[in-house]
């Protein structure tokens, strides 16, 4: 069983024929968010974006995590009855009868008590420079583990961060979309937090489908 730490987007390639796409419409959909913003929400994510400023370089990987990300998904509040987001939880699965497992940074999925279905995989990675790995490889396994999981064929979402960096990222198949990167330390923190409120209505919607008929509709 290879973890998910030890998997690079060659390897997800050669192995499972994992390709790129210039552009995806779920990704531009996603993307595209524009949301009026309370005085509240400004307040908030203004003093986040002085704070990470002033300590992006010097927070170790934990500090990202509890003085930055974990406000802005709490900010988003992504807990309910039928979905919630779940920290450091495993996965497992099989891809083409190959078994996968790791735990995931933070994922948003349902059930109450411990994660079922997986829609979103956030992966965080501290280091700006130098990086020895394959952050964005870790998290496409974690997508395609998760859309094993599914086993349906609606899109998987994930985000990963290296310090003030945001990426997003789209799964449809054995196809990925990524976005540009969008900097917390600048103005991009709202647009950042716009996209991660309208992923909170795209899984809204995929769990109300899900529990009126059965199964989530598949995106167009």
């Amino acid at each position: 069983m290879k973890s998910f730490r030890n998997w690079t987007r060659q390897d997800i390639a050669d192995k499972f024929g994992l390709d790129v796409k210039d552009s995806c419409k779920s990704l531009d959909k996603w993307l595209s968010t524009e949301d009026d913003l309370t005085d509240n929400e400004i307040n908030i994510l203004s003093r986040l974006q002085t704070k990470i400023r002033e300590n992006v370089d010097i927070w170790n990987e934990q500090e990202l995590i509890i003085k930055f990300i974990a406000l802005i998904i709490d900010l988003v509040d992504y807990d309910s009855n039928e979905y919630k987001a779940f920290a450091n939880r495993k996965l497992k699965g099989l891809i083409d009868g190959y078994e996968i497992s790791g735990e995931v940074d933070l994922m948003i999925a349902s059930g109450k008590f411990e994660p079922k279905e997986p829609y979103f995989c956030l992966h965080e990675y501290k280091k700006e420079k130098g990086v020895d790995n394959d952050p964005l490889g870790q998290l496409i396994i974690a997508m395609m583990t998760a859309q094993e999981i599914n086993k349906d064929s609606n899109t998987v979402y994930g985000a990963y961060v290296m310090g003030r960096n945001w990426f997003f990222l789209t799964l449809e198949g054995r196809k990925y979309c990524i976005s540009d990167e969008f900097v917390a330390t600048r103005d991009d923190i709202f647009k950042i937090y716009m996209i991660l409120k309208k992923l909170k209505d795209i899984i809204k919607n995929l769990s109300q489908e899900k529990n009126a008929t059965g199964r989530p509709k598949d995106e167009k």
